[in-house]
């Protein structure tokens, strides 16, 4: 039998691309990704980087983050622009993205892994 579990990535927006990861035992819930961004509202927004997953996978950020500090999260927004790379022809992906949009802030992204018992 095995148990789920799931590492937990945060990325911070700092010159380094900082992140941290970490083992949880379960799901992170609104509360626990309000406290990792450090904000009081959250938004989903759907990325790819292969370094985390070869699938299609959730980066929650603060909702508000260009307001609060107007500085890019490079890892972030690169992850969301292979996303919508993959998931929208050129014709139409001016439909869902600005020219010049940006992720900003600290986000959280996580994946389900199995460990055995």
């Amino acid at each position: 039998m095995t148990k789920a579990k799931y590492h937990v990535h945060v990325w911070d927006n700092d010159v380094d691309n900082t992140e941290t990861v970490f083992e949880a035992p379960a799901k992170p819930t609104l509360d626990q990704l309000y406290k990792l961004i450090g904000c009081s509202t959250v938004e989903r927004v759907s990325g790819y980087d292969k370094s985390v997953s070869n699938r299609t996978f959730d980066i929650w950020i603060d909702e508000e983050g260009k307001f609060k500090s107007p500085v890019k999260n490079i890892r972030a927004t690169n992850a969301w622009f292979r996303w919508l790379e993959r998931k929208y022809t050129p014709d139409t992906i001016g439909a869902v993205f600005k020219s010049g949009d940006f992720i900003a802030g600290k986000v959280v992204v996580y994946q389900k892994i199995k460990e055995l018992d």
